[in-house]
């Protein structure tokens, strides 16, 4: 699906770069875009972010919430803005994958980003009641295909890369499972803990402390490699699943056309940002993957993810929006 209704901008000229490169960032403040609610991990990752760029580059970052949409809305007018580095976005999971879900997105992901850094991956967890029989995903695969009604997942809401993460296990396992949507993380997980759903996909960070109270029981995570704050959790892929991985993300992208020194210097800062003990601990806590990345290879990573998740979609027959 292609997108609509995208508005080009200039690049800037070469002289005009390296001056506001130069510069960079200046007098203007730099506008972090959210496209979610503030409160939530987005933007209190963005404001951590804000306050390491403010400390290492100088300046004034300040983080903008422009929720809707699955962070279309702040998507777009991130692509819009002008490419002087004074307008980034916090990347979401749904930027390269809304082109299968909506049917316009107001932007190209491809064309119209400069894109930053990977700034770190957060791992979710397959979760069932803390009382279930089962016990390895094994077991939950195989229990769901001797039933004949198949069994339930709960998550968030559909389109999100909960549901997402529990279309694709059924894409992976062949498992017959029927997705159950919620309006939150904490309708979701009641469900499974009152025996309304079988299982539920959320956040690591999320489904924890319902585990430390003996309430939930973690079949396995859904990323590549295991949690460095978790690791005595195992992954789906090894659990049998070699093909099945998938984390919830966060980035960090300018407009197409941000002077590529601009684009050097904030990859920098963020990377040295990420190993500053405030933001190492918050990321800790949400059980997060974090490793140093060039603007080229977060490029190659938005692409694959734009690739991937065609098929995927199509195959759980999600209509778009």
């Amino acid at each position: 699906m292609l997108s609509i209704g995208v508005l080009s901008v200039l690049s800037l000229s070469a002289s005009q770069a390296q001056n506001v490169a130069a510069n960079y960032p200046g007098a203007q403040p730099v506008n972090i875009v959210v496209g979610f609610s503030a409160g939530g991990s987005t933007d209190m990752l963005g404001r951590l972010l804000a306050k390491a760029f403010a400390e290492e580059l100088g300046g004034n970052f300040i983080v903008e919430s422009r929720p809707g949409a699955n962070s279309n809305i702040a998507s777009g007018y991130v692509a819009r803005a002008k490419p002087d580095g004074h307008t980034l976005l916090m990347v979401p999971f749904g930027l390269p994958v809304n082109q299968y879900l909506y049917q316009q997105v107001p932007y190209d992901f491809k064309k119209d980003f400069a894109p930053i850094a990977l700034v770190a991956q957060v791992p979710n967890a397959i979760v069932v009641k803390a009382d279930s029989p089962v016990k390895t995903v094994k077991q939950y695969v195989e229990q769901s295909k001797a039933s004949k009604e198949g069994r339930t997942y709960s998550t968030p809401g559909v389109g999100s890369s909960l549901h997402l993460a529990g279309e694709l296990f059924k894409y992976e396992t062949q498992a017959p499972l029927l997705h159950v949507p919620y309006k939150g993380s904490a309708p979701s997980l009641t469900a499974v803990m009152a025996g309304d759903t079988d299982s539920a996909f959320d956040n690591l960070s999320t489904v924890v402390p319902h585990v430390e109270a003996g309430k939930l029981r973690i079949l396995a995570v859904t990323s590549k490699v295991r949690s460095a704050s978790f690791p005595d959790l195992p992954t789906v892929a090894e659990s049998g699943y070699p093909g099945y991985e998938i984390s919830s993300y966060f980035g960090l992208a300018a407009p197409a056309g941000t002077p590529s020194e601009i684009v050097d210097r904030l990859n920098k800062a963020t990377l040295k940002a990420l190993r500053s003990p405030e933001l190492s601990e918050y990321l800790k806590n949400l059980g997060a993957i974090v490793a140093d990345n060039k603007p080229e290879e977060f490029a190659a990573f938005l692409n694959s993810e734009g690739e991937r998740w065609g098929p995927v979609i199509k195959a759980a027959g999600i209509q778009p929006n």
